[in-house]
C-alpha cells in the first residue's frame, strides 16, 4: 500500500478499533516506508502490534521510541530457515526486549510456534533462554515471563488453510467478529490466513468498511460462528480454528 492508501485505511478503522496487525504474512521490518507508516500510527493513535522474523531487527531499534507500538512478537519457528546462527539472532533480540523492558514499552513476546516439531535451532534458543532468564509460569497456557513486559509463548504448528483435508461444518472462530485483515489492494478477508483473498468480503478502495462489516457475507460469518456453523468453504479446511471452542 502506498502512504495515501494506509491513510485512507485508518480513517476507516479507527472509528472501529484502535488496535492494528501489521502483517498478513510478510515481513514487515523490509517495508521501505516503514518509518513513514509508523508516523501515520502515531498520528491516529493506533495501537500497533508486529510480528516479525527479526531477521532486519538490528537495524530498527527505532521501533522501541514509537509510542504507537504496542506490541512486537519474535516469530523464533523462523530460526531454522534463517542465514544467521540462532546466537547471533537471540543477541540481537535479547537487547531488544531488555530496553523495552526497562521503559516499560513495547510489549515483547518470543514465540516458539514449532511446539510439537522442534528444530534444532528452536532447541539451541530454549536453552538460551532457560540459561539466562528466571521464566515464571503465567495464567496464559503455555506462556513464560522472561521479564517485566517479555514473554515467552509455545504453541503447536498449523497448516495454512486451502481447499483440501479436512472439512467440517461445525465450529466456530475469530475471523470477522473480532478480527479482519485488509490486503495490500483494499480487499478485505476474515483473517491473516487467507492471505491470497480467497473470502474477498469487500474493498475498502471501493467500499466503505462499515459498509462490508455490515454486508450479509460478513454478517452470516459473524452468526454462523456464533452458532458453530461454518459458512465459507475455506474456512471448513482450515485446522488454525480448531484452537477455539
Amino acid at each position: 500500500m502506498s502512504l495515501d492508501e494506509i491513510r485512507t485505511a485508518l480513517t476507516q478503522i479507527k472509528p472501529i478499533c484502535d488496535y492494528i496487525y501489521l502483517h498478513v504474512q510478510g515481513e514487515p521490518l523490509i517495508h521501505p516506508k516503514l518509518k513513514e507508516i509508523f508516523d501515520l500510527m502515531d498520528e491516529f493513535e493506533m495501537q500497533v502490534q508486529l510480528v516479525t522474523n527479526g531477521a532486519f531487527l538490528k537495524n530498527n531499534f527505532w521501533l522501541l521510541e514509537r509510542k504507537s507500538l504496542r506490541k512486537i512478537s519474535f516469530s523464533a519457528h523462523s530460526l531454522e530457515h534463517q542465514k544467521m546462527e540462532p546466537e547471533t539472532w537471540l543477541t540481537t533480540v535479547f537487547d531488544f526486549m531488555s530496553k523495552a523492558s526497562v521503559q516499560k514499552h513495547p510489549y515483547c513476546e518470543i514465540r516458539f510456534w514449532n511446539q510439537n516439531n522442534l528444530s534444532p535451532s528452536s532447541r539451541l534458543a530454549i536453552d538460551w533462554i532457560n540459561e539466562r532468564y528466571p521464566l515464571k509460569e503465567t495464567s496464559r497456557k503455555g506462556s513464560w515471563q522472561m521479564m517485566e513486559g517479555c514473554w515467552l509463548h509455545y504453541d503447536n504448528q498449523f497448516k495454512w488453510p486451502e481447499n483440501e483435508g479436512c472439512s467440517l461444518d461445525t465450529g466456530t472462530c475469530h475471523g470477522a467478529v473480532d478480527m479482519m485483515a485488509i490486503l495490500c489492494n483494499g480487499q478485505v478477508v476474515p483473517c491473516c490466513l487467507d492471505a491470497r483473498g480467497v473470502i474477498n468480503l469487500g474493498n475498502i478502495f471501493e467500499t466503505s468498511l462499515e459498509e462490508i462489516i455490515n454486508s450479509k457475507r460478513t454478517q452470516d460469518m459473524i452468526q454462523g460462528f456464533k452458532n458453530h456453523k461454518i459458512t465459507e468453504d475455506l474456512c471448513r479446511h482450515c485446522t488454525y480454528r480448531l484452537r477455539f471452542k
